[in-house]
This record gives C-alpha cells, sequence and structure tokens, in this order.
C-alpha cells in the first residue's frame, strides 16, 4: 500500500505525565491494534517513527488484517519547539488500539497548551 494510500489515525496530545517537562506525548488511535501479553509492543502490527529534522516527524502502523494490511500514517511537519535526535523519542503500545508516542523536547517546557492538531502543520497526503 502506497503512501498516499495510508489511513490517517486520529491522534490527541499531552505532556507526557511522569515527565511533563521533557516529553510530549502523543495519542495515536489505530482501531484493531492489539498489545503483546508481555511487554510493550503490538501482538499484529509493524510500527516506525521517523525523525525527519528537529520539529518534524512521522508515524506509520501497519496493521496485520485479512485479507490484506492496513497503513495508517501520520506526519507532523512543524512542531512548535524543537525536538532530540532519534533515540530519545519513542513508541509503546500501552491500552487496545492506541501507540503512544513520546517526543523529548530539545528545551524542558510544557506544550499542552500549544499543540493540538489543529495548531501543527501536518501532511494528509
Amino acid at each position: 500500500m502506497g503512501e498516499s494510500e495510508a489511513m490517517h489515525p486520529i491522534v490527541g496530545y499531552r505532556d507526557d505525565k511522569s515527565d511533563p517537562e521533557n516529553y510530549i506525548c502523543l495519542l495515536v488511535d489505530i482501531p484493531g491494534l492489539r498489545k503483546k501479553v508481555f511487554g510493550d509492543k503490538p501482538a499484529n502490527a509493524d510500527i516506525d517513527l521517523e525523525i525527519h529534522n528537529d520539529r518534524s516527524f512521522t508515524i506509520t502502523v501497519v496493521l496485520h488484517k485479512k485479507p490484506k494490511d492496513e497503513t495508517y500514517a501520520y506526519t507532523v511537519k512543524k512542531l512548535p519547539n524543537s525536538i532530540t535526535t532519534a533515540e530519545k523519542n519513542y513508541w509503546k503500545i500501552k491500552n487496545k488500539d492506541e501507540v503512544q508516542v513520546f517526543l523529548h523536547k530539545a528545551s524542558k517546557g510544557r506544550w499542552v497548551s500549544s499543540v493540538g492538531s489543529a495548531d501543527l502543520e501536518t501532511a494528509t497526503d
């Protein structure tokens, strides 16, 4: 499935509960996503978090379903502030149907008041 055929998930934002000064958490809704019994990895999907630069990223989820896979993609082209390099940014599955993406802020502070899906420059190809 090509990138132009990817479905766009519903995404919510909040400052991370355990470290709100350093991380922003994106809650990406993927209907049908299942978590493995142990750990925080998906049981039926492949997930890729690509950091393009200090203010842009894409998360792609390929949900393995029969008769064919479903691809969900979400790209932010311009965050309100910078994030750090790729190794400090990560994702995990905590709840059914939801990927949590944690982006490490380059400078401390809370973003939740300045971040909302309406406030971001996103790609919707």
